[in-house]
């Protein structure tokens, strides 16, 4: 009888590339010498008619290799994509019948008598495959059991293909095996499956509901901080490793890419910035989240800049001419949602997700025993304040130093190059702060900030949407493509010219709204 907690990721590798990777130093160069085997096993699922098991959290197989046979049940966690970790119990048995009790003596805490009832045991379906195995010692202390399994499920009349890789933790830490994940990743294309062998029968068998979309759980402001952002990291990179799933699998949702991925993305970059203090490795997390984000802003910012021309060229009513811009800014959303494709089925996203799961899991976290994510995140916004009221200090001096420098006659010489900019305090305090604003605003949506009285987070709230306009505007300034506004045709430079136009003008006036709402969030602060 064996009782043990199997930790493993489960991945979906095309077999040209499983061929590669096996071959690969990554692989070869860490097989224990002399645990390569093949064998073929025959896996008979078990339950009742209505799937009482199922319903308990409980799948039951017993498994043929060759002519042994041992019974197994499995309590099935799932932790993220393609990872799960799961209580398991293995006994020996003489054959392929069912027969529940023989996990009495194993220490299983299952009533089965009074969870089933009356009810019988019967067959679901049968898995059959052929597994190649390795051990793969993955760094000194931390052992990995590589499983290749080529076969197919038969469930109901139906049958459905088996080409995955399994990588199970034998030893050591689980930073060691995603890390380890992450390097398969940059060698092969890899993709993450969710379901296990005994989900993907009862799929077949039209016994299992769709699990629809996931939301992303509330945070528990009293709990550990630590807990809480690992359970969010988890969530949101196993959202991002199966919407490339599908994303993969359909040929027309590139220009939906933005929409699909940018939220996970974006909230994973949140919480690394409320980590600073506190873990280690969260700048390099941070800058590694970039190889995503970069195309994403891109394709989300061309598709906004598209949506206004058009809203431009309608109020102009054929003044502007025949249409140059929209053609080429349709082209830059198709070319950077190709761009963000090539990098999913290259399987950048993966090496992403689980390299950032891998410094998570080996990070060093500070205060983790006691420090709540409530308290965290109150520590971190005074950080903040205190970061505006320095920087508020450095810009009122600088004005104290002209104003006397103009009264003694001895003037502060302007910088050759550079003009005088108008007195816009809110505007010049916003945008060279402008992280630390975005994530005060953020701290203000999701938390009572105790920090701030009730008029100060009213004001906030009001500077954060002028702050957001203001933003906006000038990202899709800066992503006009050149070659719009250095186009040889006249009429083509002319309409980027008119959109650049309209969008300075536009960032003009967002400018005044920051510093007018900026004031008064100022003068909260002061009472």
């Amino acid at each position: 009888m064996q009782n043990n907690m199997e930790t493993e990721i489960k991945l979906l590798i095309a077999k040209k590339d499983v061929k590669a990777l096996v071959a690969s130093p990554l692989v070869a160069k860490r097989t224990k010498k002399g645990s390569h085997k093949t064998m073929k096993l025959v896996n008979i699922y078990f339950d009742t008619r209505d799937l009482l098991l199922q319903q308990a959290g409980i799948a039951y197989r017993v498994r043929q290799n060759g002519k042994k046979y041992e019974a197994t049940i499995k309590l099935r966690k799932t932790a993220a994509a393609g990872l799960t970790e799961r209580q398991e119990y293995n006994v020996p048995v003489k054959n392929g019948k069912p027969d529940l009790s023989v996990f009495n003596a194993c220490g299983l805490q299952v009533d089965f008598d009074g969870l089933l009832g009356t009810a019988q045991i019967e067959k679901l379906f049968t898995v059959r495959v052929k597994r190649e195995i390795r051990l793969l010692q993955v760094t000194k202390e931390t052992l990995v059991e590589m499983a290749v399994d080529q076969g197919f499920i038969s469930a109901g009349g139906k049958k459905e293909t088996i080409d995955e890789v399994e990588l199970e933790l034998k030893e050591g830490s689980l930073a060691d095996l995603l890390a380890y994940t992450s390097k398969i990743a940059t060698e092969v294309p890899v993709f993450t499956e969710s379901r296990s062998k005994y989900a993907r029968g009862l799929a077949l068998l039209d016994k299992l509901e769709p699990e629809g979309s996931r939301k992303l759980t509330d945070i528990d402001w009293e709990n550990s901080y630590c807990e809480e952002y690992k359970k969010l990291f988890y969530q949101c990179g196993t959202a991002i490793l199966e919407e490339q799933n599908v994303f993969a699998d359909c040929g027309n949702l590139q220009a939906e890419a933005d929409r699909i991925f940018l939220p996970c993305f974006e909230r994973m970059q949140e919480v690394l910035y409320w980590l600073q203090p506190v873990m280690d490795s969260s700048a390099g997390m941070q800058a590694n989240l970039q190889g995503a984000l970069r195309l994403l802003y891109k394709l989300r910012d061309t598709k906004a800049l598209l949506k206004r021309w058009k809203s431009l060229l309608k109020l102009a009513d054929g003044r502007l001419g025949v249409d140059k811009v929209t053609r080429i800014l349709e082209n830059r959303i198709e070319e950077v949602g190709d761009e963000v494709q090539r990098q999913i089925l290259a399987g950048i996203y993966s090496v992403i997700v689980f390299s950032l799961w891998a410094a998570m899991e080996g990070a060093g976290w500070k205060a983790e025993e006691y420090l709540q994510t409530g308290q965290l995140l109150q520590v971190r916004v005074k950080d903040i304040l205190e970061k505006i009221e320095n920087a508020m200090s450095r810009e009122k001096q600088a004005e104290t130093e002209k104003a006397s420098a103009m009264v003694v006659g001895n003037p502060v010489p302007e910088k050759k190059g550079k003009k005088i900019r108008l007195q816009e305090p809110g505007y010049i305090t916003v945008n060279r702060l402008g992280k630390e604003f975005h994530y005060l605003v953020k701290a203000n949506e999701i938390s009572k900030l105790t920090d701030l009285n009730k008029e100060s987070r009213k004001k906030l709230e009001k500077l954060g949407e002028a702050m957001s306009e203001l933003f906006a505007v000038s990202s899709l300034a800066q992503s006009i493509p050149a070659e719009l506004l250095k186009s040889n045709t006249v009429l083509a430079a002319r309409q980027g010219g008119y959109l650049l136009g309209d969008l300075a003008a536009e960032q003009l006036m967002a400018r005044k709204a920051v510093n007018k709402t900026f004031t008064k969030w100022m003068k909260t602060m002061k009472k």
